[in-house]
């Protein structure tokens, strides 16, 4: 049986997701923050409150910082709410998940890679890791060619997975399959019992198919003045 949502949750997701691009966190009380990079807000702290099913005051105070700092965003996880009266923010961003799935089921052995790539695996601490897929002289795309990414970070007994992408030109080929089950399984390499990660529309097909359920609904608010287009939990970016 996987996990419910809660607030411990929630911030065991922030600490993997921020671990895994490099980001700064907090945690205080009810608000997980994180510093993202490449986000410019007003004063340079490009922090993202992120707050699960929050009352009233958390909400209001939160709310109040975004507002009073364009660029700075307030993420709620669970059912969004409305914004406090007298702070003007706006949804900049809904579609998302968060999904969790059960890790005692995932194979502790990397997968087969077929003859067309290899993978490569870059371990960083703490207990985080980057997989690449590329192709070989076997595929007719010639060799080198990077043709899907993941990360997982193991914490707290939870394996939070992210950045998964493969490159449009190696679709359909069952490489997003490929990278999950061999992220799960250096995921593994420590003491793991439940996955989570959060998933755009596009995304959320595939990992049902992998046997992961929907959570929470992931919402995204910005101040009026801000101008950043559906920042997202689960690209790139």
């Amino acid at each position: 049986m996987t996990s419910a949502l809660n607030d411990a949750l929630v911030s065991t997701w922030v600490t993997g997701w921020s671990r895994c691009r490099d980001y700064e966190v907090r945690h205080d009380g009810p608000v997980h923050a994180s510093l993202r990079t490449g986000h410019q807000s007003t004063d340079g702290q490009d922090w993202e409150y992120v707050l699960a099913n929050p009352d009233e005051d958390a909400l209001t105070a939160a709310s109040v910082e975004v507002q009073q700092h364009p660029g700075r965003l307030l993420t709620v996880v669970g059912t969004a709410p409305a914004i406090p009266e007298g702070v003007p923010l706006k949804r900049v961003s809904t579609g998302e998940k968060l999904m969790v799935v059960d890790m005692t089921g995932q194979d502790v052995e990397a997968p087969i890679v077929p003859e067309e790539f290899e993978a490569a695996i870059e371990r960083n601490e703490p207990d985080w890791f980057l997989l690449t897929i590329t192709s070989t002289d076997q595929h007719s795309a010639g060799a080198g060619a990077v043709a899907a990414r993941g990360r997982v970070a193991a914490v707290d007994g939870y394996a939070v997975f992210d950045r998964i992408w493969t490159s449009p030109e190696f679709r359909r080929q069952g490489l997003g399959s490929l990278v999950m089950r061999y992220l799960a399984s250096l995921a593994l390499e420590h003491d793991v019992q439940e996955g989570l990660l959060v998933a755009g529309a596009e995304g959320q097909a595939l990992y049902g198919h992998l046997g992961w359920t929907e959570l929470a609904d992931v919402t995204v608010f910005g101040a009026l003045e801000d101008h950043t287009e559906n920042p997202s939990h689960s690209d790139l970016s």
